[in-house]
């Protein structure tokens, strides 16, 4: 009988500490959402992500990498494809390829995401163009509050050369 308590209390104790992975909305403005993720349950941030309008277009910070991500149906694993994102008098290609069927992605260095970002915060709609081919306008206006929410994470987590002093601790 103490043999099976022992081994019910250890199930329970490894069953606790099981974590599932978590993403967190942080703030929601028009068609912009600023989440974060979790691999652990919510303990440590591992990533800041951006979205516009459902699966369209994705900026997403690591501890390895700042990233973008645009939706293309017709992308098939490996192509190559420049996008441009044009808002107001702001524009910026990025080349990026398609590592899996209907997703095109590239790095951004942070000097460029921050552009970018700040670049939406002046502009009232963002248009993405993949080859030559553009999508309807995305609306910013309204969008600064959610913007700043995704670069907070990024300096909170110090994802993307974004630096701020204390812990990683959780967002």
């Amino acid at each position: 009988m103490r043999r099976a308590g022992i081994v019910v209390g250890l199930l329970f104790c490894f069953s606790a500490h099981a974590q599932e992975a978590v993403t967190t909305p942080e703030r929601m403005d028009g068609a912009w959402v600023a989440l974060h993720h979790s691999s652990d349950g919510g303990e440590h941030v591992d990533a800041c992500i951006l979205k516009a309008s459902g699966p369209t277009l994705q900026f997403r910070a690591t501890g390895k990498e700042l990233s973008i991500q645009v939706a293309d149906e017709s992308a098939s694993a490996g192509q190559s494809l420049p996008v441009t994102l044009t808002a107001g008098s702001f524009t910026r290609t990025f080349p990026m390829t398609s590592t899996e069927t209907g997703t095109l992605s590239a790095r951004v260095e942070s000097d460029a995401l921050q552009d970018t970002l700040e670049a939406f915060k002046k502009a009232p709609s963002l248009t993405i163009r993949i080859g030559s081919i553009d999508s309807d306008p995305i609306p910013l206006e309204g969008s600064s509050r959610t913007l700043d929410a995704f670069v907070s994470c990024m300096k909170t987590h110090e994802f993307g050369g974004s630096k701020k002093s204390g812990n990683k601790g959780r967002h």
